[in-house]
């Protein structure tokens, strides 16, 4: 696994990992960090790239957690909350708050420092120039953020850097992705910034940043500090 420390500053507390992924050959060493119902599951992709980037992205996930808990990658104890939100199975305040999110050939993996970080969230897209800009609109977008997306100088970037924005923010406060997608605005400024609005106050206690991704890829980060005690 060609796993590599996101050379970018970021907020304090915050560590992203990038995972670069050979879609062709089989994860055999990868394969032996996962549970037997883990790789019960990866045995049901009927692609390899499917097999690819779930093994690596799940074993590389677990070895980065293992040596935060103290324990082997395959004991991790990984749960997920009813609405899908990953999380580990320990004392309340024990465990790191972690996401991960990939596409194509390459995965992202953001970890926060239970001490100061409560929730992050990131996702990364391939940007694929055949996408139905009109539909995801309708789907996901305001009607000013759409503006923003259709005025923009490079429109399948700026449609790719919302979605993305959207995406590690509702996954981070840790609602379903797909019924919220309007529950948000996402608003970039030139710098890669992100001012949040939503009618859930709550929800804008949540920062998002743009991520540089890889050519031909978006990516963003969103987190939750902790309040000072």
């Amino acid at each position: 696994m060609r796993l590599m420390p996101w050379p970018d500053p970021l907020a304090a507390g915050i560590e992203v990992y990038r995972l670069d992924f050979d879609l062709a050959a089989e994860p055999e060493a990868a394969r032996q960090l996962l549970t037997p119902a883990e790789r019960a599951k990866a045995d049901r992709f009927a692609r390899t790239a499917d097999r690819v980037r779930f093994t690596e992205s799940r074993a590389a996930l677990r070895s980065l957690l293992a040596e935060r808990v103290g324990c082997e990658p395959a004991e991790v104890p990984l749960a997920s909350s009813a609405q899908g939100k990953p999380f580990i199975e320990l004392a309340a305040g024990a465990a790191p708050p972690f996401n991960l999110s990939h596409s194509g050939a390459r995965a992202l993996i953001v970890l926060g420092d239970a001490r100061t970080v409560s929730d992050v969230g990131v996702d990364i897209e391939e940007c694929r120039a055949e996408v139905d800009m009109e539909a995801i609109a309708s789907l996901a977008f305001s009607d000013r953020e759409f503006n923003e997306v259709r005025n923009a100088a490079d429109r399948l970037r700026a449609l790719y850097s919302h979605w993305v924005a959207k995406e590690a923010v509702l996954k981070a406060i840790g609602v379903g992705v797909a019924e919220h997608l309007k529950s948000i605005g996402i608003h970039l400024d030139a710098k890669g910034r992100i001012a949040l609005e939503s009618a859930v106050s709550e929800w804008t206690n949540f920062q998002a940043v743009a991520l540089e991704a890889p050519p031909g890829y978006a990516a963003a980060l969103a987190w939750r500090a902790k309040e000072s005690t």
